[in-house]
């Protein structure tokens, strides 16, 4: 039977990647390297991210933590027999073949693994996304130009630039052009004629906007420079000529009308550059006046602001003393009107006490009038309201009681649903598996041992319901007997004991009678006490049994060798320490 069991553990963990080698037939040839692995790869099959390495570390140390996670994991997924770091690392035969029947019930199934598959876009898409990175991560690395498909081959554009020129409304325009915009201009996407060639398009229109903006920064710039020497010729130009028409003058005077023309030719350009330059300086001027407008107003709305919080938090605080004046304002009123109250009863205080005596009697007498009148009432009003109460708490538990029945019900047949559900999917899945498999493999070898091991199992637990059977009737018959023991002994001893007291010889048969009652006592006790021991015994062969098959021995000396590395190890560590530190 152990072997069955531990042929299906070694085909699961075969099947889930464990390097089992085909010599190895059942748990007692596994090492604890092989020990390690495979319940590291259980665990990260049930629950991913565990982060152990599955080879078995040479250091003693290192060693027992690993143990001691792999328990906490094993505990941590409900494992609730007796497991450390012992379980792994001096492992019996019987220990390990439950630790692996839990981990291996706790392995998802194909059919599980189907019934969980995504099914919402939003999950196929993120599948695809995993699938995608993961595939491009386990390719190797290549320059673009060496890849045919995938993400890498971007560094070369396949898709060719083509751009169209596209027209864009300015808001400095004349207003049939802005008519037209708004009328007959189509969108900038609508324009492209094809989608790919959109953003080439956008590129090159800015490109050209960015061109005649530069253009313009130029023009102006040139035109700035040119002023700049026009007014350094300028200035040079009139020194020179005044030197000139000194010297002229003092040494030829003309008098010719040519030289008058050439002076007046010569003196209009001078006279336009003047011009210019007084402009600018003029515009200048109005800039410089308008900066200092600016700032002056700057600071007024600046010092407005400031004046217009002041007043704002200023007007909150008045709306707040307002309204507590208002409030005080309104208790005072009620005040005033309660003394001026008190004043005019003040007037007849005597008569006023008499009426107020005479009223509070009234009301007095009546209220006690009423309440006799509601007593009357308030009795029956009760037991009407208990009996109606008590028959709608019925009605209301019957029907709770039905609704209760009728949620289970749904609750039932929706869990009946499901479950006929995944058993249509598993029973189709199941066929799609049968029919994949190959066909000459023979399966009537292994169905009729399994039936021969659930006739076994059948045949045994027959045997052990009879047993218990037997030993029930037998505790009901030494039940029934002892009773009929004691009834017979009392009945007995109540006859002796009556002519115990007139006749010698019903004295000595009322002791014998007593002492045979001890003793057959006695020897009820030590039957009991001999199949108390008896199971005593048992219990410590099967236990010597259990402690046999843990290989007390073996694991003993793998401790005393583990514990003689350990011993190693810290030596060196000691003397390592000891020379950092000298």
């Amino acid at each position: 039977m152990m072997e069955e069991v531990d042929n299906i553990i070694i085909h699961s963990l075969r099947q889930i990647g464990c390097d089992i080698e085909e010599s190895i037939t059942n748990l007692a040839d596994f090492t604890t390297e092989l020990v390690v692995e495979s319940t590291i790869k259980c665990l990260d099959i049930i629950r991913p991210g565990l982060g152990v390495s599955t080879v078995l570390p040479v250091n003693m140390a290192a060693r027992f933590r690993l143990g001691a996670t792999l328990a906490q994991a094993c505990s941590d997924l409900g494992y609730k027999g007796d497991i450390g770091y012992q379980t792994f690392l001096y492992s019996s035969e019987a220990d390990l073949r439950r630790v692996f029947m839990f981990l291996i019930e706790k392995l998802p199934k194909e059919h599980d693994k189907t019934l969980n598959e995504p099914i919402s876009n939003i999950a196929l898409l993120e599948k695809s996304i995993a699938a995608a990175i993961s595939q491009g991560l386990s390719a190797p690395w290549l320059p673009h130009y060496c890849h045919i498909k995938g993400f890498r081959n971007r560094g070369r554009a396949s898709v060719p630039y083509v751009s169209v020129n596209l027209e864009v409304p300015t808001i400095n325009s004349e207003e049939e052009y802005q008519d037209y915009c708004i009328h007959y201009l189509q969108p900038v996407p609508k324009q492209v004629q094809n989608q790919q060639s959109f953003l080439p398009s956008l590129i090159s229109y800015n490109e050209k906007v960015l061109h005649t903006q530069s253009i313009n920064i130029l023009d102006r710039i040139n035109w700035l420079n040119k002023v700049h020497n026009e007014k350094v010729t300028d200035v040079n130009a009139s020194s020179e000529v005044g030197e000139i028409n000194r010297i002229t003058i003092k040494e030829t005077m003309p008098t010719t009308k040519q030289s008058q023309v050439k002076d007046e030719n010569t003196s209009e350009p001078i006279l336009q550059k003047q011009e210019t330059l007084t402009q600018v300086k003029k515009q200048e001027l109005e800039v410089e006046k308008i900066k200092v407008e600016c700032e002056s107003l700057r600071s007024n709305m600046e010092e407005l602001q400031d004046e217009i919080k002041k007043l704002s938090t200023g007007i909150t605080q008045i709306t707040i003393n307002y309204q507590n004046e208002e409030k005080e304002l309104r208790i005072n009123e009620e005040q005033k009107k309660i003394k001026v109250r008190i004043y005019d009863l003040l007037e007849d205080g005597e008569e006023n006490i008499k009426k107020l005596e005479i009223a509070i009697e009234a009301t007095t007498n009546k209220l006690i009038s009423l309440g006799n009148q509601w007593e009357k009432h308030r009795v029956p009003l009760i037991q009407k309201y208990r009996q109606e109460r008590e028959k709608h708490s019925t009605k209301a538990s019957a029907s709770q009681k039905k609704l209760d029945e009728i949620k289970l019900s749904k609750e039932k047949e929706r869990e009946l649903q499901e479950e006929c559900r995944n058993k249509d999917q598993q029973y189709s899945q199941l066929v799609t598996e049968v029919q994949k498999l190959p066909k000459e493999v023979n399966r009537s070898a292994y169905t009729q041992r399994i039936l021969e091991i659930i006739n076994n199992v059948r045949k045994q637990k027959d045997d052990i319901n009879k047993v218990l059977a037997d030993t029930r009737e037998i505790q009901k018959e030494i039940n029934t007997l002892t009773g009929r023991v004691e009834r017979s002994f009392t009945v007995v001893d109540e006859l002796i004991f009556r002519d115990a007291r007139t006749n010698e010889a019903s004295r000595k048969a009322y002791k014998l009678l007593a002492t045979l009652h001890s003793d057959c006592s006695e020897l009820v006790n030590l039957v009991e006490e001999t199949g108390a021991t008896i199971r005593e015994i048992r219990d410590l062969e099967e236990q010597i049994d259990s402690e046999s098959t843990k290989n007390v021995g073996a694991n003993l000396e793998r401790i005393t060798a583990d514990l003689k590395q350990m011993k190693q190890e810290t030596a060196a560590l000691t003397a390592q320490l000891q020379s950092k530190s000298s």
